[in-house]
Formats: structure tokens, sequence, C-alpha cells
């Protein structure tokens, strides 16, 4: 049976996507049930105003109830953060019901060109200025998915656009079944997730390879020339390639030559913007402007177009954010960086020394790695569950102190620091155990640094 010749859903999680899924289905007229593991979640869904509108659509069903829900459905779609080995999703698989999520179930529903964003680190920046360009452009243009602005939100607007450009995370490719975009972008493979994964660095990896389903010799695939789990999906993929590289001048593809990113197609060069043109701090995030370049490509985009979008470019919040200099000390706010790999990016776009604040809930990453990297540090400052683990790494490497709160470890930090030293929170873990997410950990950063 095909998903859409199902005539009862069942949603559980019910987060943004969850409401967003459901609303859409209901509004083309299926049967919809939700749930979640949370009864308040429930309830706060019902009352939201993306379901409150949509009274007798929608049924509400509590956590002990879902598995009779389900007796009547024809899928069960999952948000990104619902595990894999559930309950609810192992009793739905042995019942033979479909198991997808909203990515799959708006993409039914889509007409319109998509540029899709994965990897590990930078997809967020990819997005926008991908977005950027292409507004820039006058094109018709949205940025939705994992971003912010579910999917199914979109498409339930109606309207057409001259391209969609989503953020898509590995446990949303997880679920896709039919879904393919006409430019894939895969930023790069680095260690992260591995709670969800089985401690499996190939099962994450082969979640990202998902970018690239269902595509065909039409699709353009975007990759990082730099990271070799990218460069060998890059070598299995008969369609187009477009790669980028901030080290290596590239036959085909957006490289960073000479102070200038390069655009190189079928033998003709072209400068497309100088290195300050685009303002991000950071190897990382010229590497992010190169993929949107990449990204672009294929829809015409002219150069003076392209460059003026990256010169008008301001950062996204809480990823490589100057927040204040104080008595020639810089603080800079990279909550964002949540695995190790892009925390030693961060480390390694900063000049000079710096005082880094580490540590926050524990994904099973190996933080081995980060000590390769402390002849730049004068002090690193542990705080959150995953501290122990980061101390015994560290340890002997670099003058290391504990925090109970971010607010003790900035001001720990505001004495550990000399002028012209900058302080970095790049914790190289997630938030969880601490705070409700990245923003919040930065936005508690922001306010102890302006309280010094």
């Amino acid at each position: 049976m095909d998903l859409l010749e199902s005539r009862r859903f069942l949603v559980m999680g019910l987060g943004k996507s969850g409401r967003a899924v459901a609303r859409l289905l209901a509004l083309k007229g299926y049967e919809v049930a939700v749930t979640d593991d949370e009864e308040s979640a429930v309830t706060q869904a019902m009352e939201s105003a993306e379901i409150s509108t949509l009274a007798g659509k929608i049924e509400a069903v509590r956590r002990e109830d879902a598995l009779h829900a389900m007796a009547g459905a024809g899928a069960l779609i999952v948000s990104p953060g619902v595990p894999v080995d559930h309950p609810l999703v192992r009793s739905a698989r042995d019942k033979g019901l479909i198991v997808t999520g909203e990515i799959e179930v708006a993409y039914r529903y889509c007409s319109s060109p998509i540029i899709a964003v994965t990897g590990t680190n930078g997809k967020s920046t990819v997005v926008n200025v991908t977005g950027k360009i292409l507004d820039t452009a006058g094109k018709k243009t949205v940025v939705a998915g994992n971003i912010g602005t579910p999917f199914a939100s979109v498409v339930e607007r109606g309207d057409p656009y001259d391209v969609i450009v989503l953020e898509i995370s590995s446990f949303q490719l997880d679920t896709i079944i039919d879904f393919r975009s006409d430019v894939a972008v895969l930023t790069n493979v680095t260690v992260d997730h591995l709670d969800r994964y089985q401690d499996s660095f190939d099962l994450y990896a082969g979640s990202k390879a998902r970018i690239l389903n269902r595509a065909g010799s039409q699709t353009v695939f975007v990759y990082n020339a730099d990271d070799p789990v990218c460069v060998r999906f890059a070598g299995g993929f008969a369609g187009g390639k477009l790669p980028f590289s901030s080290s290596t001048p590239l036959d085909e593809g957006v490289f960073f030559e000479n102070g200038h990113i390069v655009r190189r197609l079928r033998g003709s060069t072209e400068l497309i913007a100088g290195r300050e043109d685009f303002p991000p701090i950071g190897v990382h995030n010229l590497e992010n402007a190169m993929a949107a370049v990449a990204a672009v490509t294929p829809f015409g985009i002219s150069t003076a177009r392209i460059r003026e979008a990256l010169q008008n470019y301001r950062p996204l919040a809480h990823r490589m954010e100057p927040v204040r200099t104080v008595r020639g000390v810089t603080y800079i706010d990279d909550s964002k960086a949540t695995n190790v790999d892009a925390t030693i990016k961060s480390l390694r776009s900063i000049e000079g020394k710096v005082v880094v604040i580490l540590g926050g809930s524990d994904k099973n990453l190996d933080f081995r790695p980060l000590a390769d990297h402390t002849t730049r540090l004068r002090k690193a400052i542990l705080i959150g569950e995953a501290r122990g683990r980061i101390r015994a790494v560290l340890e002997g490497r670099c003058e290391l102190s504990e925090a109970g709160s971010l607010e003790e470890a900035v001001n720990q930090a505001s004495v550990a620091a000399s002028p012209g030293d900058t302080v970095l929170l790049a914790p190289a873990c997630a938030s969880f155990d601490m705070f409700q997410n990245y923003a919040h950990r930065g936005e508690v950063f922001r306010c102890a640094v302006e309280a010094l």
C-alpha cells in the first residue's frame, strides 16, 4: 500500500514537525490521531494554533491508548526525536504499518525544486546562505526543515516556489521513503549522535548517505572534497557532482585559492568573492559559503548576485557569534558546536590563546581528538554530565577546572583570560542536561558575559 492510500494516520511526537504534519494530513481529508510520551505535549498540541482551528478533525490519544489507536491506522508518522526502538515503532513495524516521518509526507505534496542539505556540521548556515543567495537573485525561496519551519507547513500554503531549501537531519533521513531532491548537499560526516546509532559511526554515516535517496542522473550532488566519507559516497554516485574544497584547487567545483572563492565549471574559471566578502569567522564557515555557492549553481545565479548575498550575510545566532569584548578579552558563543569536530574547527578558527568552556549532555562521543588541540588553550573549564570524561582526556594537557553552572564557568574564564585572549563556548556536547537546547545555552552564556 502506498503511504497516501491509508485513510488513517497516527502521529507520534508533537513538536513543531509533528503538529505540522498532523495539520497537513487533516486538511487533506485524512483521519488523524496524535500522541506523545508526554501527556502535557498532547494537551499543548491540541491547544496550539496549528491544531485548535481543526476541532474535530484530529483525535488526541493518551500514551497508554496509542497501541489501540494504531489498530485502525495504515501508517505511523514519527517525529525525529522518537527513538527507532520505541515500543510503538516496533509494534507498527510488526503489524506491517508504514513508518515514516514529516519530511516524506510533505514531499508527497511538493511540486517545487528542492535543495536538501545534511551533514554533521554546518547545515543551518549552508541553508541560510543558500536561501540568501536565491533571495538576492529574485527567486521565490523558502528555507525550511530541521532549521525551524516544518516542510509540511510550507507545502500546506500551496504557493509554488522557485526553490525550497531544506535542512534535513540524520534522524529525518532515517524515515524517508520516496523523498528525493534536485540538489543534494552533504557538508561533512564526522562522529556524532552515537547514543542514537548504537555506538556505530557506519550506521550514522549511512543515515547521512540517504540524502542521495532516489537520486537519478538529473540530481546534482554537492559534497565536501576534503571529507573522506563524502568522497567515498561521491565515488558511487552516477549523477552530477559538484564538490567544494577549502584546501585544494579542483578541476570542477568550488574551491578557495589565493584569498578567493573560485568556481570552475567545464574548464571555465571565475572568481566568486574574496574571503573578506563573507563575514563569518573560521575555515568551516568558508566551507559553508562554498557549499552554498555550489548548491545554487544549477539555478544560474550570476556571480554579482552571489557576491552581494555573501557580503550581506550575517551569522546565525550561537555559531561563532561574537558577544562582547571585556578588558581586551573577546567572548564568542559557539553553543551550536555540539560535537568534537565542530569544537576543533572552532578552536582552529581563533588566533591567540583560548579559554574554552566544554561539556554538557554526553552523546557517547570520543573526546580524545581534543587532546591534539590543547597548545592553543590557556585553560579549559568543564561543565555538565560529560565533564568527567573530558577531564580524563585533557588531564595533564592543559590547565583545567570545573564549574557547576555556565555562569560560574564564565566568571572563571574572565579571571583566567588575559588581554588578547578569546573565551569560547564550544561545548562539544549536547545541551539537554542543563538547558532546553543549544540556543538556551547560548543565551545563558550571553547573559553571563553581559553581566561581567
